[in-house]
């Protein structure tokens, strides 16, 4: 076989591939015995019917698209490993040749992952974002506490802002009532905004019994009526007051575990300042990966984009099949249009191919470390994420296949580690501080582990993932873009 290669922009190549006629003789013979077994030819035995037989049965041009369709595929994946290419995407095939006298001559035109040079990933200069928790913050939390442990009594006197109203409550939009907007002894605090902002003021200064109507526009994100003029009917079946309690020692045994009001002040800080780090630790990250892409100008393979667009759009669909809605509905309860959103997931698909194409060839480079623990933990953070036992998600990757898929993710989530712990960042909590916060492991808890037991604990191997992990680390590829397999040929004239 002869392979070349021609080169049509940065991320499309066209491979031509010449196959000698011994080998296209054998393709059609393993067509013409295939096809053998399958008919029934008075005075032969099934399988054992010659060829010529068959021919004139058939037709030559059978045989022949047989041998070809069978054989194409194979003379394809042989060539794309000799010229080593990583297509991403099903080739578009011209077959110039296909004859046992002349041979095989066809191009396969096929989308491959650009050539890519990763630049410097380190010294990005960055700012920590603020993290810092005030007394202000540690008040709202507190008042949001005495909330959850107010006494509600009902009174016999106006409502004010801030008691709690029982309501009857009617809509109807161009005379019509919305069934799915009437409510009926719902408890509303007043003030709060939850139906629309005239409400409150409608319903200060009402007592129980009272009824009245009042016009107003349905917030935007209402479905289907949203952000139409609307008439309200509401009636008021009680009032009732909001007592708190005390921000004091009694306070804090009640609602907590803690003694003192001083001690449950300082956990609530120390709870704001760890969500406040760990928030800011992953805005961190995001700047410093933005940095380091805006570094790189990358050709980017349309079909990849595509793909990663496409996958987006399906998401949607599956999140709207699980609440019962459609995706339309789905979207609008976003404030987003159908348009919308495919522009919207089109650019992220962008940025998301970008970010894979350069950190796959940074991590061919740079080379980082894979363990079987790492899988398992990844295993693991799926698990969480869906809700679902550790052994299912392995199980799920064990039959689709997709463990190549998880392992190039961590490869880049370690990437990405790598190059945030080379870039020069301003400010932050120390490692005092993030060890105490419990985000940072403390080097002699760790060296006292260690001593105890030297060869460290196994990772735990979850069905069996972990164990071919090692064979199957191919930094810098995955999705099977490494070309090992594939994808089906198309063929002109092939159904």
């Amino acid at each position: 076989m002869k392979t070349s290669i021609e080169t049509i922009d940065p991320v499309q190549v066209k491979l031509t591939v010449e196959v000698e006629p011994k080998r296209v003789k054998q393709a059609f013979d393993r067509a013409a015995r295939e096809l053998a077994k399958q008919v029934d030819i008075p005075g032969f035995r099934k399988g054992k019917v010659p060829r010529r037989l068959l021919e004139q049965r058939f037709g030559a041009g059978v045989i022949a698209q047989t041998a070809m369709e069978d054989a194409l595929s194979s003379y394809y994946a042989e060539a794309v490993e000799a010229e080593d290419l990583q297509p991403i995407a099903q080739p578009e095939v011209d077959v110039e040749t296909f004859d046992e006298t002349e041979g095989c001559v066809f191009t396969a035109t096929v989308e491959v992952r650009p050539e890519l040079d990763p630049p410097d990933h380190t010294g990005i200069g960055v700012s920590f974002p603020e993290w810092d928790v005030d007394d202000d913050e540690v008040d709202q939390q507190l008042a949001s506490m005495r909330e959850r442990f107010a006494e509600v009594d009902e009174v016999e006197r106006p409502a004010e802002v801030g008691d709690l109203v029982t309501l009857d409550l009617e809509v109807e939009v161009d005379g019509a009532k919305l069934e799915d907007a009437t409510v009926e002894d719902a408890l509303y605090e007043v003030g709060s905004e939850g139906v629309t902002p005239l409400l409150d003021e409608e319903v200060v200064g009402k007592e129980a019994g009272d009824t009245f109507t009042y016009e107003d526009v349905l917030p935007e994100e209402y479905p289907e009526h949203g952000g139409q003029q609307a008439t309200f009917h509401v009636s008021v079946k009680d009032v009732r007051e909001k007592t708190l309690p005390a921000l004091d020692d009694d306070f804090a045994t009640s609602a907590s575990e803690f003694d003192t009001i001083a001690e449950l002040r300082a956990d609530l800080k120390r709870s704001l300042t760890r969500r406040k780090v760990e928030q800011a630790q992953h805005e961190l990250r995001g700047r410093i990966l933005e940095a380091y892409l805006a570094r790189v100008d990358v050709p980017l393979p349309p079909a990849m984009v595509e793909t990663e667009a496409a996958n987006r759009l399906h998401e949607v669909e599956h999140q709207a099949e699980r609440f019962g809605m459609s995706a339309e509905e789905l979207l609008a309860a976003q404030g987003l249009s159908a348009e919308e959103h495919a522009e919207q997931s089109r650019t992220q698909a962008t940025g998301a191919v970008k970010a894979q194409l350069v950190l796959d060839a940074l991590a061919t480079k740079i080379e980082p470390d894979l363990a079987p623990a790492d899988i398992d933990r990844e295993i693991v953070r799926h698990a969480q994420a869906n809700g679902v036992a550790p052994d299912e998600i392995a199980r799920i990757i064990q039959e689709q296949g997709t463990l190549p898929a998880l392992i190039g993710d961590i490869v880049r989530r370690k990437t990405i580690d790598t190059i945030v712990a080379a870039a020069d960042i301003e400010g932050g909590p120390s490692d005092e501080e993030l060890i105490e916060l419990g985000l940072l492991e403390d080097p002699a808890s760790v060296e006292e582990a260690t001593a105890s037991d030297p060869e460290g604990a196994p990772a735990g191997d979850i069905d069996g993932a972990a164990d071919d992990a090692p064979g199957l680390i191919v930094p810098g590829q995955d999705d099977d873009a490494d070309g090992d397999d594939a994808p089906e040929l198309i063929v002109p004239g092939r159904d």
